[in-house]
This record gives C-alpha cells, structure tokens and sequence, in this order.
C-alpha cells in the first residue's frame, strides 16, 4: 500500500473518530556522520487523538527517541540532521515554522517533553519550584505570585505530599519516583496539546511505576492531553496506552490498538517481542530471545530490515521493502506475509 492508499485508509478511520491532532506523514531523519548518513527515521507515519495514548515499542536503537526528537526538532546541529515529511500539530506543519515559533509557541507549551532520567534533567543548583515555574516564566503564562501558585497546584495535581514546603527544596533532596513526579509537573505546567514520555519507567521500581502510569492516566483525564509514550516495556505499554506503533530500524512495522496487536499479533517482529515476555505460571528452561542483530542504519537492506532474523524468510523479502497493508481497521502492518504476494 502507497503512501496515498494509506493516506486515504487512515482518513475514512479519522473521519469517524474526529482528525487527529498530531499527524506525521513519512518522517525522515537522516544524520551525516564521518561514516555516512544514518537513515535514523526512514519514514514513519503516526498520528495521535486528543485524549489518547500512542505506544511506541522496539528494541534500543530503533529509532523511538529519534522520531520524538524529530517531531520536537530538538536534534543536535553537529549531526547535520535532515528532517523530511511532515509534522502537523493543530493544523500547522512544524517543519515549516521558524526555530523562534517552535521556542516560543511550540516547543514546552504546546508539545512538553518527560525525558527518561529525572536527575538528569532537573538542574542541582535551582530549587524545584524555580524549575516547574521556568515554563511559566519563559512563554509569559504566570509570573510573581500568580506562577507561585500554579507551581503548587501542579506539584499538588502530580501528588507531591506538602507542595508548598516543597518549593524551596532542591532535586537530591526527592526520592527517585518524587522526581520523576516533579519532571511530569514541569512538562504539564504549561498545559501543553501533546506530552512526549521518553521511558518515564526505567528508573523506577515496579510499584512506582504503577503509580506513575496512574498519574498519566489522571492526567489524561482531567485535561485530554494526548501522550505518546516511548517505552521497550511491553508491559508498561499495555498498561495505559490505547495504540501501539511497533518501530523497527527506523520504521514503523506494525500498529493496531492495544488489546489487538497482543491478541493477535500479524508482524514476526511483533510476535518475536511478546514472545520474549516471561509469563506468570509458564515454566521454562530457556527464556525466548530473537536471534541476530538489527541492520546497519547508514547501509539499510533494500528489502525487510528484519528479514536476516525472521524465521518466515522468503526470496521476495530481501528484494523490496513490503507494502504497508491494513488487515482490519487501525491495524496495519508492513509484511510481505500479509500483502499475499
């Protein structure tokens, strides 16, 4: 299926449900190092609703945290980054406004980012009050007294116990979960469209993450932020998202909603992950691994990337890249199983 064909199925789901407010067409991301030119993003297609919650899956290197840094335009200049396709936020394709309008009106305000190491990301020298009221400040939301008490109700809504004690606390003085917590106050602060959660789970333990999945889901309700979350935890994805979008070298192989891609799973790659997911009450000597490794992204295979390591090889995969193909409505997947050629 052409990117048109594909177009047009999506339309006639989006016209049901409503059109989507983050819409991604044939993102590329392609990265000019000494070696060559990474073809980190090679066409993805996505899209997300309000008041929904998009998965995106894969192994490390696959390209999840790319395509998020892509849509935010945050990639570093030294790379000699490209970016292709389109990003459509409300209306307004993102790669056609200027890097002043994607500070000022985009980038924190209306597209907020929880990156994956609260430490890391909040700085030791300024309090946390300081710190959550800096979105505030910097696109003219609140100041003084007035972004004060925006901080407090923030800290308050994301459950940091005494939020008004709390202000003039510095970061080593929270606990690891308390930090993540204060991360996700400072990315809704501003009550941004769309929220961006980079492994907001890693770090943290199992109970926590419980917790913290139930904060996004609060979240989520009370103000329909559409989230999309990057996560190589399939079981944190089937927790709280309602589609999923399995990425692989650089693309997108497979996505359905989220009950159907872990019933019935059409990608190999798909069911190659669910099938390395221990399961409670299943006794085995051996844990299921895929074997291989995936392909250089700076010279790609002109057929399936995951072709050299799926048990369904055929001549035909190594020669073309499979069409993109809709199995049932929402659930696609890029297979020459499925294109029944």
């Amino acid at each position: 299926m052409s990117h048109a064909d594909t177009a047009t199925a999506r339309a006639s789901t989006d016209a049901v449900r409503g059109a989507p407010m983050l819409d991604v067409r044939n993102l590329t991301t392609h990265l000019t190092l000494r070696r060559g030119v990474v073809r980190a993003v090679d066409g993805v297609d996505l899209h997300v609703h309000e008041g929904e919650t998009l998965g995106v899956v894969g192994e490390s290197g696959s390209g999840k945290s790319m395509t998020i840094l892509s849509i935010l335009r945050l990639l570093p200049r030294q790379t000699g980054a490209r970016i292709g396709g389109s990003i459509v936020l409300d209306g307004q394709d993102l790669l056609q406004v200027s890097e002043k309008t994607m500070s000022e009106v985009y980038r924190g305000r209306k597209i907020a980012m929880i990156s994956q190491d609260p430490l890391t990301s909040l700085n030791p020298v300024f309090t946390i009050g300081d710190q959550v009221g800096a979105p505030l400040r910097h696109h003219g939301i609140a100041r003084g007294e007035a972004a004060r008490r925006r901080v407090v109700e923030v800290l308050d809504s994301v459950r940091i116990p005494s939020p008004d004690a709390r202000l003039n606390d510095y970061p080593h003085q929270f606990s690891g979960g308390m930090r993540q917590r204060v991360v996700t106050g400072m990315a809704i602060a501003s009550a941004p469209r769309l929220l961006v959660a980079d492994e907001p789970t890693s770090a943290l333990d199992v109970t926590i993450q419980v917790q913290m999945m139930a904060l996004f889901r609060k979240i989520q309700a009370q103000t329909g932020v559409g989230i999309i979350l990057i996560t190589h935890d399939l079981g944190v994805a089937a927790s709280i998202c309602h589609r999923v979008a399995v990425m692989y070298a650089g693309r997108i192989v497979e996505t359905a909603d989220v009950r159907t891609l872990y019933k019935r799973p059409a990608h190999p790659y798909t069911q190659a992950l669910l099938n390395s997911i221990p399961h409670f009450g299943q006794k085995k000597e051996r844990l299921f691994a895929i074997q291989g490794s995936p392909p250089s992204l700076i010279d790609p295979p002109a057929g399936c990337r995951f072709a050299a390591r799926c048990p369904h090889r055929k001549p035909l995969c190594d020669e073309a890249y499979p069409p993109e193909v809709e199995l049932e409505s929402g659930h696609r997947i890029a297979c020459w199983l499925a294109s029944g050629t």
